[in-house]
Parts: structure tokens; sequence; C-alpha cells
């Protein structure tokens, strides 16, 4: 009967993983003034041996490789202590487990720890993908235990694949990638972020390094790479401070990504259908790749429409900057095609092509100086507009108009500037006072012409008034 129930409990597991609790089932005989401790360990094929203790062992049983349940029957009502071992796996613990008279306590489903008794956590989790910057940072890697640990061993007994060299600090757990330290002029200690921390040589820490369970090693920048994948081993050799090793060795991997923005996909600037886009300010065309690229193939493999001499500038080898020799051209569809055929640093070719477009605005005034509707206006005062583009200067000339008419001179800049910045503002200069208390009207007719000499669709009109005597 006990047989039968038991095989009830298992195939309730489904109902049975949502608990936390430990779950008592009553045994059918009354009469019994022993309990049973059931439950299943998830790693079947582990052999796990399950001991229950008081302050001897009481009794012990190997799970069942079918299943991973295993049940230890006729125990004496109390409290128990339950472990779990098995060869490559940590030791699983359950205190204080209740046996009823006549009573079967379920204890659940048990996952057992792939790090030894000794390790209780480390950084980066194994398979765990870092989006990295050897630039600005370096990797870290940390180990806590559950003991204070004998640092020698310990450092003797950890490796990294690639080999690298760096800096153990003991007693410091970090689950991050580590910034660039500096020291600024007031003698603190300065992070790339711009926080501060206290000089750690102001002061004194009093501690007990025999008692030290946590360290992590920061990797000496040369040896931190993009799109690498790091092998760390924490073998055996490592020990406690009262001479227990490792019951076998700890080992994960972790990959560094470079790219931040996306896992698969190309990032552009514009971006694929933008409108009304900017020709001045997207003199550039960017594309931000999720992985390292052969640049030669990327390029051989890029068709621009409209076509044009395109500068091809890598800033890092995922990022590319198109350069189209200047503003791009207003009112105008860009489409760009990169073929299949591109590939990355490791000989993989794209497999797909990639295509977006964008189309840029119309020539649009943006600003005017004085503003439109000003009022109280400097009587000497020049008259600066600002393009979304460069225009041809000689084209303002021919299409600039003032009302009451004044005199001047044209320049590329603004008036107080030495030379032709900025580049998209055309200055009027006056060679004679404008009338007091008058409304003067400026209109930029449609024969303005950017460089690509492409046309002003509209024509522009603003007005001000100047101050009085």
């Amino acid at each position: 009967m006990k047989y039968h129930f038991f095989s009830f409990i298992i195939a309730s597991s489904v109902f049975l993983l949502s608990c936390t609790e430990k779950i008592i089932y009553e045994d059918r005989n009354p009469n019994s003034t022993t309990g049973s401790i059931v439950g299943v360990v998830l790693q079947n094929k582990s052999n796990a041996k399950i001991i229950v203790r008081q302050e001897i062992p009481i009794d012990s049983t190997f799970i069942n490789p079918a299943d991973g349940s295993f049940r230890i029957e006729i125990l004496p009502v109390g409290n128990y202590d339950l472990y779990v071992k098995a060869e490559n796996y940590g030791t699983y613990r359950i205190h204080n487990v209740l046996v009823n008279a006549g009573g079967i306590t379920y204890v659940g489903e048990l996952s057992l720890s792939e790090v030894p008794d000794l390790v209780s956590s480390f950084y980066p989790q194994d398979k765990s993908e870092i989006v990295f910057d050897r630039r600005w940072s370096r990797l870290s890697i940390s180990f806590h235990f559950t003991k204070p640990m004998d640092r020698e061993s310990v450092e003797e007994a950890f490796s990294t694949d690639p080999p690298c060299e760096g800096v153990y600090y003991w007693g410091e757990y970090m689950e991050d990638v580590t910034p660039r330290y500096f020291w600024d002029e007031r003698n603190y200690l300065a992070i790339s972020d711009y926080s501060y921390v206290l000089n750690p040589g102001q002061g004194a820490t009093i501690t007990t390094y025999s008692q030290v369970e946590a360290f992590t090693f920061r990797m000496a920048r040369k040896d931190c790479y993009t799109d690498t994948t790091y092998t760390v081993t924490l073998s055996t050799a490592a020990k406690d401070t009262g001479g227990n090793h490792l019951e076998f060795p700890v080992e994960f991997r972790f990959s560094t990504v470079q790219s931040a923005l996306s896992l698969n996909t190309i990032m552009t600037k514009p971006e694929h259908g933008d409108i009304f886009v900017d020709p001045l300010e997207n003199a550039s065309i960017y594309m931000s790749f999720p992985k390292r690229m052969d640049q030669s193939s990327v390029e051989n493999a890029m068709t621009i429409s409209p076509p044009m001499d395109a500068i091809f500038l890598w800033s890092e080898p995922n990022k590319l900057r198109i350069y189209t020799g200047g503003p791009l051209k207003t009112e105008t569809l860009y489409e760009i095609h990169l073929a299949e055929t591109a590939l990355d640093l490791n000989g993989l070719a794209l497999g797909d092509p990639f295509d977006f477009s964008f189309e840029t605005a119309p020539i649009e005034i943006i600003n005017t100086y004085p503003k439109n509707g000003e009022i109280f206006v400097s009587r000497n005062e020049a008259i600066t507009i600002y393009f979304n583009t460069y225009m041809v200067l000689s084209s303002i000339k021919n299409a600039f108009t003032i009302e009451p008419n004044i005199g001047g001179t044209f320049k590329r800049g603004t008036k107080y500037s030495n030379d032709d910045e900025p580049k998209n503002a055309i200055t009027f200069i006056p060679s004679s006072n404008y009338l007091a208390n008058t409304k003067y009207t400026v209109t930029i007719n449609t024969t303005a012409n950017d460089l690509h000499l492409t046309n002003l669709k509209e024509a522009y009109t603003f007005s001000f008034v100047t101050e009085l005597e």
C-alpha cells in the first residue's frame, strides 16, 4: 500500500513543483510509530546518494536511475537533516525535515548544484554574453566561497583560456565589467562615469585576511578582447584555510561581443524609412554591424543610389561611416544595398543582402537673425540666414531682396566670425544704417540654390522693425 501511495506522489509532481514547503502525506496505517521521507533528484543519472542524519547518519539510499526518485522508510518520529551527495555535484542540504508517525514527508524535486560545496557563486555566469568596449573598461571574473580560502592555493588553481594577466582583489566580488580608474587632481579615485570614491590610501581597513571568502580577478586590458569566448577554470588545487580542497574543478565560459545595439541586425543612421532627413546633420551615413567586419569586402559589396564618390571611414571594426563628400542632396531618396558577399573578420559571409533607404528634406531656412517679427532691432544690425544645407553664395545675392531697399555686402558665416563658419549661414551686412522705427521685409526667392544646384522650393519672407531714434 505504501508503494502504491508513493507512486501517486511521483505522478502528482506537476502540482508539487509549485510548492516550496515540505508536504506531509499521512499513511493509512494510524498505528505506525515511524514515517518515511521521499523526493526526486532531477539529475537522475547522477547516482546521487541520500543520507539522513541527526547527530550521526541514520540511514541512506541511492536514487532510482530511471526517474531520480528516492524513499527512506521506517524512520523514527523526529527532525532530520537530509544530504544529497553525487560525484561532480555540490552537496544539497535540507535541515529539520519533520517525520510524523505514520506520515510520508515529500521534500520536493531537488536540483543539484554544478559547483563544489566551497563555491557559493561566480561571475560571469556560465554561457553568458558581455557587451564590452576594451577602450574604456576591463573584464572582471569573481568568485564567492562558502568558507575562508587559502589565497595562494586559489590563485595557483585559477586560469583562463585564452591565458591572461591581471590583478587579484581579495575581499571584493564584482558583478560587472569594471571601468577604467585614474587619479584626479583632488587625490580622489575617479571612475570613467565621472563618479568618485574616496582614495582608499587615505584610511585603513582592519580585516583578517584568513577570513576572506571572495576575490575578483581584474584582467589586464591588453588581454581583454571583443568577440572572444573565455574559459575560466578553478582546479581542485584550491583549498580553504582548513585544508579542504574543491571536490571537483569549476569550469565555465563567457563570451564578449562588441555591439550593444543588436545581436544580428545592422543598425543605421539615418534609419530605414526615415523621411525629412536633415541633409547637413546627416552629411554622413552610419552603419553599425553586430560583428567586426572585413572592411574591403563590405566596401566592395556596397552600392549607393544616387551614385556618389563615397569615402569609407571605419571608426571601429564594426562601425562604418560613409562620407558623401558634403551635405546630402536635398529632397532625394537614398538607397543603400549591401550584398550577401560581405564578410566578417572570421571570413563568414553576411548570408542575406541588407537594404535600407531614407529621404532627405527639401532646402529649408531653419533660422534668421533678426527673427521674424522681432522689434527694436539695431539700425546697423547684419541679417543672417541659416539653411539646412550649404548654399551657393552668389545665388543668395541674386535671390535676396529687402524693402525698403538698402545696399550692402554678402559673406558666408556670420558678421562676427573671422572666417566663413558656420558654412550653412549667409550674412547680409548693410552699407548704411536702417531707417529708425521702420519695418523691413526680407525675401529669399526660389532662384537660391545649394551646392548640388537644387533650388529653394518656395520663396521665404520675414520682417522686423528697427529701433527708435
